[in-house]
C-alpha cells in the first residue's frame, strides 16, 4: 500500500476526513497489525497528511490506552515515550498533569478517544503543536530457560493540534530476542528497556519520514 494514496483521498474530501476520521484510524491499525508480519523490523507508518513545515517541538501525549494485560503498562510506555522524545528529538512534551486536567474539564473518560474538536480544544490550551495518542496492543515478559524475553506491540497516532486531524499512525511490535547478539551481550530482558528502544526506533522512522529534530 502507497502511503501517499490514502493521504491524498483525505485531504480531497475533508468531509468524510471529519466525519469517519476515527474509523479510518482503527482501520489502518489493523492494516499494519495484518501486514506487520511480512514486513521488516522496522516500525510501520501509514500516513495522512505531511509533517508541519514548521517544526513541531512542543507536544503533549494523551493518556495511553491499554488492550493488553500487563498492568499499568500503557504508563510506563508513555512515561518512557515522553523521555526519549526529548533526549532523541528534542521535543518539549508537556506535563501528563497538565493533559489530565483538561481531560477532566472535558469529561474525557479513561480508554476514551478525544473527538477532533476535543483534540483542538486540547492543543489550543496546551499550547501545543501536536497531540499523540498511544495504544499497547501487547506487553508481557515470557519467562524463558535462562532469562525473560519480553513483549511489546503499540500503534501511536500523531494529530495536528490545529485541526485536530490524524496526521499518521505508526505501529510497532519486537520482542527482547530481536536484539540478540552473539554471547547475549546487550540481551534486552525487560519491557521497560524494550519499550525505550522501540521508542527510540519510532522516533527515528519519524524523522526519516518528515518530523525535524528541534534545537
Amino acid at each position: 500500500m502507497k502511503s501517499g494514496s490514502l493521504s491524498s483521498d483525505m485531504k480531497t474530501c475533508p468531509i468524510i476526513s471529519k466525519k469517519y476520521g476515527h474509523f479510518f484510524s482503527l482501520l489502518s491499525i489493523l492494516i499494519l497489525l495484518c501486514c506487520f508480519s511480512c514486513t521488516s523490523k522496522k516500525p510501520s507508518v501509514q500516513r495522512y497528511a505531511d509533517f508541519p513545515e514548521k517544526r513541531v517541538c512542543k507536544v503533549a501525549l494523551l493518556p495511553f490506552i491499554n488492550n493488553s494485560k500487563f498492568d499499568q503498562g500503557h504508563v510506563l510506555v508513555q512515561r518512557v515515550f515522553g523521555a526519549q522524545l526529548t533526549s532523541s528529538a528534542n521535543i518539549e512534551v508537556v506535563s501528563a498533569g497538565d493533559v489530565r486536567k483538561i481531560f477532566n474539564e472535558l469529561r474525557i473518560y479513561p480508554n476514551q478517544r478525544p473527538t477532533i474538536e476535543q483534540v483542538r480544544v486540547l492543543g489550543s490550551r496546551l499550547g501545543v503543536q501536536a497531540l499523540i495518542s498511544g495504544r499497547i496492543v501487547i506487553m508481557e515478559e515470557k519467562a524463558g530457560a535462562n532469562q525473560v524475553n519480553p513483549a511489546l506491540a503499540l500503534s501511536l497516532e500523531m494529530h495536528d493540534a490545529q485541526n485536530g486531524e490524524t496526521m499518521f499512525i505508526s505501529y510497532h511490535r519486537r520482542e527482547g530476542e530481536d536484539y540478540r547478539t552473539l554471547m547475549h551481550f546487550g540481551l534486552v530482558n525487560t519491557v521497560t528497556e524494550l519499550s525505550r528502544i522501540m521508542a527510540d526506533e519510532i522516533i527515528e522512522q519519524w524523522i526519516k519520514k518528515g518530523m525535524k529534530r528541534c534545537e
